[in-house]
């Protein structure tokens, strides 16, 4: 009997992580503007923090020169491997955030992050309200959840097929698109979602308000009830 395939998020982001840092990364002085607000949003340190998506890992140093306690996670054990490396290490698992429970004890955090439009790629729409419940058990009372996201202005400039010299994105709804590495042949499916349909995902557990990030981004700042 063969193996299950692995999720979709899984086999992306393997395919991208060996070029993630030249490819995908924000420039250094983008990253720390946006680092400082993330953390003015944070609960004070030292406040255990859950790093959705971490990735190979670039925003864990301005978490710890702030005092905080991060935890990484990531579906992708090849940028795990990439975090891993960093100077001061921090505790990673690997696991899907879209599957289901986490392996972490109710209440573990006081806050949890999602960067780099973590969140754009459910695996179905109703995968997100999920998350949502789940990260309620996860995130003490008073606790804070930020995402970036992209917001429907940024779909809204996709053409029907879009393309630079790496990566190629096909739209194939009003709100979803087909965001494709041309390097690797990875692709992945995102959705797209208008601030009233952050605050209905997340649900009665969270206290929800939408952000502007610039033109085409926004965050999603949400409190735990």
């Amino acid at each position: 009997m063969s193996a299950p395939a692995p999720p979709p998020a899984r086999r992306f982001f393997d395919a991208i992580a060996g070029r993630y840092e030249r490819a995908y990364a924000l420039p250094a002085d983008v990253s720390r503007r946006r680092l400082d607000r993330i953390l003015a949003l944070l609960p004070p340190a030292p406040a255990r923090v859950l790093d959705l998506g971490v990735g190979t890992g670039r925003e864990l140093s301005a978490l710890l020169d702030a005092g905080y306690a991060p935890t990484g996670l990531d579906v992708s054990q090849r940028m795990l491997d990439r975090c891993a490396r960093r100077s001061r290490p921090v505790p990673l698992v690997c696991a899907d955030f879209w599957a289901g429970a986490l392996p972490f004890e109710a209440r573990a955090f006081d806050a949890v992050i999602a960067l780099h439009g973590t969140l754009a790629h459910p695996p179905a729409v109703a995968s997100i309200p999920e998350l949502a419940r789940e990260l309620a058990r996860l995130v003490a009372t008073g606790g804070v959840f930020v995402a970036e996201v992209p917001s429907p202005a940024w779909l809204d400039r996709v053409p029907l097929d879009s393309s630079d010299s790496d990566r190629r994105v096909r739209r194939t709804g009003p709100r979803s698109c087909v965001y494709e590495d041309l390097v690797t042949g990875a692709s992945i499916d995102a959705l797209v979602l208008d601030e009233s349909e952050w605050q209905d995902a997340l649900g009665p557990a969270w206290w929800t308000q939408v952000e502007p990030l610039g033109d085409l981004e926004r965050i999603v700042v949400a409190r735990r009830a």
